[in-house]
């Protein structure tokens, strides 16, 4: 037994050493707090954690992350019906617990940083792309964008607005910018865009109208997407081409406005 209770020690200190061994972070960089995970035992054999047939790759051992899971829906025993109200969302994540792939392994929750914001000036008449989805494209006619790699304009590109059915009225945005440095020579950033104008009806066909689109209340429609950006500019290569941000945007008078914030 003791050196059973030795060797599972053991084992989880070189879990822990190892989780944070693939993570490494700069000295700079602000330290992230890994969950703290508390050992749970769902069953225990007559000889200790393992049983006598196995070497540990079996262990019934599992980490409680329960805190880690959102509210799902809960079904009884063997019924398939949902829980009674009086289920806590503490007992829910429990029972998702028995499902969850990989309860043993932990990494640092991703986070949002501001990183730079995206100003175009549309043209006035969008173009109308007929197919097996309606779409309208409408190009940029100039812009300017500023953020912590650097500053310069926008000097070409559109976005594609294409409409889809749903729960309600969706309409997907797909996006294509070239941004320019102001360096010497510049560099060439090409950035996209893919995400969801979503809102009532009426306001995103008025959204759709160039002319209409500065008088609405951004509060009334909702703008998010992801975006990339790729460059072939070794000075930029490594900062932009492996990040990957999440933005919303308004529109507000005769301009897009974009704000990107990385994920880290």
């Amino acid at each position: 037994m003791a050196a059973r209770a030795a060797v599972a020690a053991a084992a989880t200190s070189l879990h822990s050493t190892s989780v944070q061994g693939h993570h490494p972070q700069p000295a700079s960089a602000t330290t992230t707090t890994l969950p703290t995970l508390t050992r749970q035992t769902t069953a225990e054999s007559a000889d200790g954690v393992w049983g006598p047939a196995d070497d540990g790759a079996n262990s019934s051992e599992q980490f409680d992350m329960s805190h880690l899971l959102p509210a799902l829906p809960f079904r009884g025993e063997g019924e398939g019906e949902p829980c009674p109200l009086g289920k806590t969302v503490d007992e829910t994540c429990r029972r998702a617990l028995d499902h969850f792939p990989c309860p043993n392994v932990a990494f640092p929750t991703p986070t949002l940083e501001f990183d730079f914001r995206v100003a175009v000036a549309l043209k006035n008449e969008p173009s109308q792309v007929q197919g097996r989805a309606h779409k309208e494209i409408t190009a940029v006619s100039s812009g300017s964008w500023s953020g912590s790699f650097g500053h310069g304009k926008v000097m070409a590109g559109g976005y594609d607005l294409g409409q889809a059915r749903g729960f309600r009225p969706i309409r997907i945005v797909e996006g294509a910018f070239i941004m320019q440095t102001t360096d010497e020579p510049p560099a060439t950033l090409e950035m996209r865009t893919r995400g969801s104008l979503s809102g009532p009806c009426d306001i995103l066909d008025a959204l759709l109208s160039t002319r209409s689109a500065n008088t609405i209340d951004p509060r009334k429609y909702g703008f998010r997407m992801f975006l990339t950006i790729k460059t072939a500019d070794k000075r930029y290569a490594e900062i932009v081409n492996c990040g990957l941000w999440v933005a919303s945007g308004v529109w507000k008078a005769e301009e897009l406005i974009i704000d990107a914030y990385r994920v880290a």
